[in-house]
């Protein structure tokens, strides 16, 4: 409490020197006499309570201050252990939980195009007469699987039929001037005899039939056309009866054991090609090596794209020309990437995506990262001499905005939990819960 203090020399100035003053003015001084000693007694409103406002603010702020202290310490303990979770061997074994070190290393890494199988056009053969002919009878089908020399069709000519009467009388003529001998028969009428013979099977060799069979005349005009190469009749546009001009096709027949599948790239793709990138044809639930043959340097001006045609081997015909497959092509990163199990990936309480390290045995941390590409492995596999690949784990490209950490957790030293990461995050989940909302 603060009082205001006048001076003693100030109450004594008013009844000091009384001799001096009239009467008046002492009257007027013994009435202000009462005024100033209350003003002795009593404290000024401004400073009243001032000295115990301030103690006990500073009293209260003390109170709060250590509480707070404790509380934020008690925070930091809180949030140290909220991404971390401590697991006993048995909790580890009956949840399944399984950790490996995977160290970041230079991996190839997809690109994937669309792609249509073909027949294969260094294997396929077009059947067509080179005559103009009658279809008169058919011997195979459409799919049937043809051997080199099976007849395919029978057809008439009128061109054949001339050819093949030609060639009777050509044979007779030589065959009568060769048993005269060249000096009895006469030079001349020697070579014409050999020249007109020559003529006449070349002109039915010309027409694909065989010059030296045996020629009736009630055969004459009737030819069958063979198959060239083993293979599946793909197509047969025709019907019997039908009159078809010289160089129609009538059927397609394509070894199938050897297919083509043509890949579409971006025309702005920079994906640097060779024989030796490996590729993956994946059509029909299978998963087939192929071997890049062909790559165009012209743009399709339809699709604007760029044609990369690839050679497949089929040895099982599993594959069919006209089905829709999509080619990855594999090129190695340039520099070392970590790739985890898509089971290691989980949300964590804020949505991100984080991976768990054992730290110690049984103690394991969350590790925030980012999402990357997405890389199916392969398996290589032998059946009957062939090379195939089978689907293996989807493997997830990570990344970490502190690059130095991920390094330090899972590169260096520490395991990633692999199997199971879904259940330690329950258990982080249950171990993050605060009953009192802290």
């Amino acid at each position: 409490m603060r009082n205001i203090m006048l001076p003693l020399y100030s109450v004594n100035k008013l009844f000091s020197d009384n001799q001096s003053d009239n009467k008046p003015a002492m009257a007027q001084r013994l009435m202000l006499t009462p005024i100033l000693l209350l003003a002795l007694v009593l404290p000024l409103p401004g400073y009243a309570g001032d000295d115990h406002d301030h103690e006990h603010a500073s009293g209260h702020k003390q109170m709060l201050s250590e509480p707070g202290k404790e509380y934020e310490h008690e925070q930091d303990e809180h949030n140290d252990n909220e991404n971390s979770v401590h697991l006993s061997a048995e909790q580890i074994q009956q949840a399944g939980i399984i950790s490996r070190i995977i160290p970041a290393e230079k991996t190839d890494i997809p690109l994937r195009a669309p792609a249509e199988i073909r027949a294969n056009g260094y294997r396929s053969f077009v059947v067509s007469p080179r005559v103009d002919s009658v279809v008169i009878t058919r011997h195979v089908a459409l799919g049937d699987h043809v051997q080199p020399g099976q007849p395919l069709l029978t057809l008439f000519s009128e061109g054949v039929a001339s050819a093949q009467a030609e060639l009777r009388s050509a044979r007779s003529e030589w065959q009568r001037v060769k048993n005269l001998g060249k000096n009895a028969a006469g030079a001349a009428r020697y070579n014409q005899a050999e020249n007109t013979l020559a003529a006449a099977r070349a002109r039915l060799t010309a027409y694909g039939l065989n010059a030296d069979a045996e020629l009736t005349p009630a055969s004459f005009g009737e030819y069958q056309l063979t198959a060239q190469t083993a293979g599946l009749v793909l197509s047969d546009d025709f019907q019997q009866g039908q009159r078809i001009t010289a160089g129609s096709a009538l059927m397609q027949i394509t070894d199938e054991t050897t297919l083509w599948a043509e890949a579409r790239l971006p025309a702005e793709s920079d994906l640097h090609l060779t024989r030796d990138t490996r590729v993956m044809l994946n059509v029909a639930g299978l998963n087939i090596s192929a071997q890049i043959s062909h790559e165009s340097h012209t743009i399709d001006p339809l699709t604007r794209t760029r044609i990369v045609r690839l050679t497949v081997e089929n040895p099982d015909h599993r594959l069919h020309p006209g089905l829709f497959a999509s080619a990855d092509f594999y090129t190695r990163s340039e520099n070392p990437i970590t790739l985890v199990p898509e089971t290691a990936l989980v949300r964590g309480s804020d949505g991100d995506w984080q991976i768990f390290i054992e730290s110690t045995p049984g103690e394991f941390s969350a590790l925030e990262v980012e999402r990357g590409r997405t890389i199916r492995a392969t398996q290589t596999t032998q059946t009957n001499g062939r090379t195939a690949d089978k689907a293996g784990e989807t493997l997830i490209e990570i990344s970490s905005k502190d690059s130095a950490a991920l390094s330090e957790h899972s590169v260096s030293q520490y395991p990633i939990v692999v199997a199971g990461a879904f259940f330690i995050a329950s258990e982080q989940a249950k171990g993050g819960f605060d009953p009192h909302n802290h």
